[in-house]
């Protein structure tokens, strides 16, 4: 692909410089394509290497075109041809995922401060369950501690509650259930899962602040996964645990009800800025640079290449000297 020296195909500083283009083309434009789709990295990576490689044979066939020692004119033509397609569509289209990965980069700490807002959002369903929970907990706790008093009567509804969940007729039965509901629903038991989300929040928050060029787009996906699993989760806890109203109605206690909620994020997860921010399209001088210099680098090695100047007469134009044109 690379130009090359007539009397041997070693490694130049133009191949080199040419190769380090293509590979910044790769990088940036996969964090660009990347960003873009929120961390879905399916086709980034398939886009940014049919890019590159459009690129790259691009390069080659102008260097083969450049340095071609029969039919010099069509070949001249053939390689102007090809730069123009360079020039017009291959720098265009290598421009998309750069462009956007530098218009989200330079905005940085407005994404940083979103992704904190959306990480708030998930802190506050968590902050809801816990509060839900525990008066839901108090509720039924004393509403059984009522009901096996001394003296008072259970319907069959409420007696067959206690009898699945192993609750005597005594108040420090009742008030021993209650204790178990607050250990397995907003204790150890919820701290277990609460402690889980810390643990992942902690690695979002680290990689975002610390602004990880790689990382942060899977950040933006990740969250959402965290968030709906949470919503699933804290709601699934909340309608098993059954926790039930007890009213005293005509001499007797019953159910009136089971104490559940659905927990969700307010506003929906698609309410999210995070990854909003990484996908929305912007305008970088940065990028504007990064994208010559890269283009500059990968032509370098076509700039440099030779270009033959005899036409040869044989297919060997080294065998015969060539004839001076």
């Amino acid at each position: 692909m690379m130009a090359h020296n007539k009397k041997n195909n070693s490694i130049t500083i133009a191949n080199v410089i040419a190769i380090i283009g293509l590979v910044a083309l790769l990088v940036f434009n996969y964090l660009g394509y990347a960003y873009r789709s929120g961390g879905e990295t399916g086709w980034d990576i398939v886009f940014s290497l049919l890019i590159t490689a459009f690129c790259a044979f691009l390069l080659w066939f102008m260097i083969k075109a450049k340095g071609a020692a029969n039919n010099l004119e069509k070949w001249k033509i053939i390689e102007y041809v090809t730069l123009a397609i360079y020039i017009v569509v291959a720098i265009p289209l290598s421009s998309f995922g750069i462009m956007h990965f530098f218009a989200v980069n330079d905005k940085k700490e407005d994404v940083k401060a979103l992704m904190q807002n959306d990480l708030q959002k998930i802190d506050k369903m968590f902050t809801d369950y816990k509060s839900f929970m525990s008066v839901a907990i108090s509720a039924t706790g004393t509403g059984l501690k009522e009901a096996t008093a001394a003296g008072q009567v259970c319907d069959e509804k409420l007696n067959k509650f206690m009898e699945e969940n192993r609750v005597s007729h005594t108040t420090e039965s009742a008030a021993n259930f209650e204790r178990l509901q607050k250990t397995k629903l907003v204790g150890a038991g919820f701290e277990t899962f609460y402690q889980q989300y810390i643990d992942e929040k902690t690695g979002i928050e680290s990689a975002v602040n610390g602004w990880n060029i790689i990382l942060v787009p899977r950040q933006a996906k990740l969250m959402e996964e965290i968030a709906a699993s949470a919503q699933d989760e804290l709601t699934k806890l909340s309608e098993d645990a059954r926790l039930p109203v007890i009213k005293k109605d005509n001499g007797r206690h019953t159910i009136t009800e089971f104490q559940k909620q659905m927990f969700n994020i307010e506003g929906g997860i698609e309410s999210f800025g995070f990854k909003k921010a990484l996908k929305k399209s912007g305008f970088s001088i940065t990028a504007i640079v990064v994208i010559l210099l890269i283009h500059i680098f990968i032509l370098f090695n076509y700039i440099v290449a030779h270009r033959a100047l005899t036409l040869g007469i044989n297919k060997k134009t080294e065998e015969d000297g060539g004839k001076a044109l």
